[in-house]
């Protein structure tokens, strides 16, 4: 994650448009990274992606929340940490208008990089991304930091609720024999500490998020302190025909990078919770 407490005074401002915005530049093998600056003027769809990249590279959406100037703990929107050379995307139906940054980081290494990034206006918020506002809303509300939506991760829970409603099977346990940290481990997320809760047959976000209050095990994986980054996905299956007959599939991923050590760890006697 972010180190805390960098200084946001080195961004450079991108002028952000419909179409995509394009930023090609170097990072040096001494450079901490690039900081780009925006401004949303309305609620957007918005994508941001990074790549071709020589060496691995990270990006990251900051959020200046109490507007120091600073990266504090908890300013990071979303991250997406693909590995190698691989292209990072970041994808957001519904974010909410204000001033962004943007910070590309470097694995220690040079690269080139093209930076791209577009803006669409829209009134409609993703289920994902909902459930993603909930969850952080309550977060905050019980005194925990704010999650990021990470890429990874998002790949993680929506291929697994999917997997759920086509497959007849409501468990951590996939129909393949994976584990949450197999699912996570296979959508290129290097974690030091990970979590996952599941829910179904809840037609709106704020059905799930509640759902998962109400249940102890849920509420402390929603709360954990040991997470920084969050992926949520939802998946409609109007014919559901079997033993599970739920229509609406959720699924949350957590997990804090491999880079970043948090003690103690989230306990595993917490599975097989649901």
């Amino acid at each position: 994650m972010t180190d805390a407490h960098q200084s946001l005074n080195s961004s450079q401002r991108v002028p952000l448009a419909r179409q995509d915005q394009d930023v090609r530049s170097v990072l040096r093998p001494n450079a901490s990274h690039d900081l780009y600056r925006f401004r949303l003027p309305f609620q957007s769809r918005f994508r941001a992606s990074l790549g071709r990249l020589q060496a691995n590279a990270d990006l990251e959406l900051i959020r200046d929340r109490n507007r120091n100037d600073r990266i504090d703990p908890g300013e990071v929107v979303a991250s997406s940490r693909a590995s190698g050379r691989r292209v990072d995307r970041i994808n957001i139906v519904g974010l909410e208008p204000g001033v962004y940054y943007l910070r590309v980081v470097p694995d220690g290494q040079r690269t080139r990089y093209r930076l791209r990034l577009s803006a669409q206006e829209t009134n409609r918020t993703s289920q994902q991304y909902q459930v993603v506002q909930k969850t952080n809303a309550y977060r905050v509300q019980q005194g925990q930091l704010p999650l990021a939506v990470n890429t990874q991760l998002s790949r993680a829970a929506q291929q697994y609720a999917r997997h759920m409603a086509v497959n007849d099977v409501f468990s951590h346990r996939g129909a393949d024999g994976s584990s949450p940290w197999d699912r996570i481990r296979a959508a290129d997320y290097d974690y030091s500490e990970a979590a996952e809760n599941l829910a179904g047959g809840y037609d709106t976000a704020a059905g799930a998020v509640q759902g998962w209050i109400s249940s102890p095990g849920h509420r402390a994986n929603l709360l954990a302190y040991q997470v920084q980054e969050i992926g949520v996905g939802y998946f409609y299956q109007r014919n559901d025909p079997g033993r599970y007959t739920f229509q609406h599939y959720w699924s949350q991923s957590f997990g804090t990078p491999a880079n970043v050590s948090v003690n103690p760890s989230i306990p595993s006697s917490r599975y097989p919770e649901r």
